[in-house]
C-alpha cells in the first residue's frame, strides 16, 4: 500500500482507477484532495426537533445555518468512484474547528466505492454558525492497495447492500 501524490491521483483519473466528479485542480494538494460541503438532508437543534428542511436546497440557498448546538445530515459536493485498487482515509479540515463544527463521518472511502461521502456536521457551539454551499470541509488522502488485490465484493454482506442503495440513489437523499 503506498500513498498517492498528485500527480498518481491524475494519472489514476486518467486510467479510470480513480474519479472524482466536480473535481476542482486547486483542490488537489501534494498528497490529498480538499471535498467541499454539498447538499444538506436534514438539519436538527438542540432540542432533536428538525430544523426548517425546506431551507434546505442547495445550490440556491447558499448559505447553510447550523443552529447552536445543532446536528446537520450532509453529503459531499463531489462524488468519489474508488476502483478496487484505491481506498481512500478522509477527516475534516482545521477550519472547522475554528468555527466550533466537527465532522462526524466514517474514516474511509472503501475500494469499489461509487457515491458522495454521507456524514454529519455537528456545532458544538451555543450559537448559529453559518456555512456556505461549496466550502472546504474535508480532505481525503489516497492509496494504491494493489498489493493486496484483488478486492472482491462478499455476497449478502452489509457493503454489498449499501453499495447497491448508494448506487440507486444517483445524488438523492443519501439516507
Amino acid at each position: 500500500m503506498f500513498l498517492l501524490n498528485a500527480e498518481m491521483i491524475s494519472g489514476y483519473k486518467k486510467e479510470g482507477l480513480l474519479d472524482i466528479e466536480d473535481f476542482e485542480l486547486e483542490l488537489l494538494h501534494p498528497t490529498y484532495y480538499y471535498f467541499r460541503l454539498g447538499t444538506p438532508v436534514r438539519v436538527w437543534n438542540e432540542g432533536n426537533e428538525e430544523y426548517h428542511p425546506e431551507d434546505l436546497d442547495m445550490p440556491g440557498k447558499e448559505v447553510l445555518t447550523i443552529p447552536a448546538r445543532g446536528y446537520v445530515l450532509i453529503q459531499s459536493l463531489e462524488r468519489f468512484h474508488c476502483s478496487k485498487k484505491v481506498v481512500g482515509i478522509f477527516g475534516q479540515v482545521s477550519a472547522l474547528a475554528r468555527k466550533g463544527l466537527r465532522l462526524n463521518h466514517s474514516p474511509t472511502i472503501d475500494p469499489n466505492f461509487k457515491g458522495y461521502l454521507e456524514m454529519g456536521l455537528e456545532n458544538l457551539l451555543s450559537r448559529p454558525r453559518e456555512m456556505k454551499y461549496k466550502d472546504v470541509i474535508g480532505k481525503v488522502l489516497f492509496f494504491d492497495v494493489s498489493d493486496t488485490y484483488p478486492v472482491s465484493d462478499v455476497q449478502g454482506t452489509m457493503s454489498e447492500k449499501d453499495y447497491k442503495r448508494r448506487e440507486n440513489l444517483k445524488g438523492a437523499e443519501p439516507l
